[in-house]
């Protein structure tokens, strides 16, 4: 898969997950580098070429249109959100090498053992689908490690991680952006959580999903990019032990201790969960101990308004530092 002409970038995620990146040629090489500086640094950082990456990525701008009848139908991910990343093909050649064809974008994706190719056609396409591959890539690393994913806004101060957790509409978003107006406070998430053991203790990392901001005026919500949001020193680069989940709260559904618990539980994607994606193939039917990660958290309930909101980073230091 790799040609002798390849242009080599290798990447580490918070040191425990290395990708190196292929590409054909120098114009491949600037725009993966763009989509580098723009969407996934510092969360992943250029490393020296030592040693076996946990996985490959070739990246050639091309097109393809070889899909036959023995191509059979495959789903990507089932969300209404998004329109062009759905349904496609898929023709497998071995146990280990197989394609995967997006008929919506043009992309096709080959696989073979720990290596992925993306054959791309335009820059719009490949800026989406480099993400879409390298956060499987990782999450299935964590998971397969013992790890999983919370749905979770969360930020680290004095080293420790505070974790919202919350359905939609409970002020997540609005809570992270509080904290962060905190001294020493650093950005790690808005969206999914990764958490992973590390010597025997959970630590979360940080993720470069685009935040969605609900609009003073209403209407669609405005995307934006984490470097938009923080400088590269005001985000976690490092693994960092959780200290607290804090529940928001401005709808009056967590009632109780109970109930905080059945929030939180409703919010971990776990490795059997059937909203992971796993078309890449590298998953494994793992079991994940929620109560290895869950008996050892403080949870705390974040009673607040949206009308209330310059009073709301006093109300989060209330409650992050009774633990």
């Amino acid at each position: 898969m790799k040609s002798t002409d390849c242009r080599e970038i290798s990447l580490s995620y918070y040191g425990l997950v290395d990708l190196r990146i292929y590409c054909i040629n120098e114009r491949d090489a600037e725009l993966f580098n763009s989509i580098l500086r723009e969407y996934l640094m510092p969360f992943l950082q250029v490393k020296a070429p030592t040693g076996q990456p946990h996985y490959t990525i070739l990246l050639r701008q091309g097109d393809f249109d070889l899909v036959g009848s023995d191509w059979t139908p495959m789903t990507f991910l089932l969300d209404d959100a998004v329109s062009d990343f759905r349904f496609g093909v898929e023709k497998h050649y071995s146990p280990t090498r197989r394609d995967i064809f997006n008929p919506l974008n043009g992309t096709l994706f080959s696989i073979s053992g720990t290596e992925v190719e993306i054959i791309y056609v335009t820059k719009n396409a490949l800026v989406k689908d480099i993400q879409r591959v390298i956060k499987q890539l990782l999450i299935t690393k964590i998971e397969n490690a013992g790890g999983a994913v919370l749905h979770a806004s969360a930020f680290s101060l004095d080293g420790r991680a505070i974790c919202y957790v919350g359905e939609k509409g409970q002020g997540k978003t609005t809570c992270l952006l509080e904290s962060l107006k905190a001294n020493g406070a650093k950005f790690i998430t808005n969206d999914r959580l990764p958490i992973i053991p590390i010597s025997g203790k959970f630590h979360v990392l940080g993720w470069f999903e685009e935040l969605r901001l609900v609009q003073p005026s209403g209407g669609k919500k405005k995307k934006l990019r984490v470097l938009e949001l923080c400088e590269p020193l005001r985000i976690e680069t490092r693994p960092v032990p959780p200290k607290l989940i804090v529940l928001p709260d401005c709808l009056g559904k967590v009632g109780n201790e109970n109930n905080a618990r059945e929030v939180i539980e409703g919010q971990l994607l776990t490795p059997v969960d059937p909203q992971r994606p796993k078309w890449l193939g590298y998953s494994k039917s793992l079991d994940f101990d929620r109560d290895a990660l869950l008996d050892q958290l403080p949870t705390r309930r974040l009673q607040w308004q949206f009308q209330e909101r310059d009073e709301l980073l006093g109300k989060i230091k209330e409650v992050v530092d009774s633990v």
